[in-house]
């Protein structure tokens, strides 16, 4: 497996030790292209897909949040990794679906770690979620099911381009998801990465998922609350 990874920062001390820090880690590992300015690799993205991307926040005239922004239009679950010398915009990475924050200087120690969870996180979108209906066999990558729809027995599958059935109790469709998908109503389970607000009672959907917005039940509420809680602590 080769991950191809953009690197956008205009410093370009940094982005030589990035770059040299990931082959570092494992020189097969990694195909890199480095931008200076957010225009250079927002003008990229059309005909360029990447597996991974680093992007500093600060630019003079743009910010890496915004080409987040952009990045997400096309793909909602490739890793985000923010490179920064503040905390004050945890919250609002947060929004864009971000895998990690790291904390300028960079070094091995900050980075490896984070690395390893990458290619971890890119394992598990390997993962189907497998159903038959109809005596047709489904297999649908996990990463592409934006969130459940129970009623009773039957089960709505919703993804960005198609919706399925199939005829699953909780327990049984439960058993079949990884720790991405929360349940926040008695009828709804969803991908947590295709998540961007949560408030009271609802949370809203990614622009990709047409930016629905789903109940939280009040027998769920507390637990949903947690579990998107520590996915935010996880790019913390």
């Amino acid at each position: 497996m080769t991950l191809k990874v953009a690197i956008c920062d205009d410093q370009l001390p940094l982005t030589g030790l990035l770059e040299s820090l990931l082959f570092d880690y494992r020189s097969d590992l990694f195909e890199v292209d480095v931008y200076h300015t957010p225009f250079s690799l927002i003008k990229a993205l059309p005909t360029t897909t990447y597996d991974l991307f680093f992007l500093d926040i600060e630019f003079p005239d743009s910010s890496g949040i915004a080409i987040a922004e952009k990045i997400r239009e096309r793909d909602v679950s490739c890793p985000i990794v923010f490179l920064t010398s503040y905390k004050k915009y945890m919250e609002k990475v947060f929004k864009v679906n971000t895998f990690d924050y790291l904390l300028k200087p960079i070094n091995a120690q900050k980075l490896f770690p984070v690395l390893d969870r990458i290619c971890h996180y890119l394992d598990l979108d390997s993962q189907r979620f497998d159903f038959s209906f109809n005596k047709i066999f489904y297999h649908l990558p996990l990463k592409e099911i934006v969130y459940f729809e129970k009623n009773k027995r039957r089960v709505l599958i919703h993804t960005i381009d198609h919706d399925y059935e199939a005829l699953l109790t909780t327990d049984q469709l439960l058993a079949k998801v990884n720790d991405h998908f929360i349940q926040i109503h008695t009828s709804f389970i969803v991908n947590s990465r295709f998540i961007k607000e949560l408030s009271s009672h609802s949370i809203t959907l990614l622009p990709q998922a047409n930016s629905l917005s789903l109940p939280v039940s009040r027998k769920f509420k507390a637990s949903a609350k947690k579990q998107i809680l520590m996915k935010l602590r996880e790019i913390i």
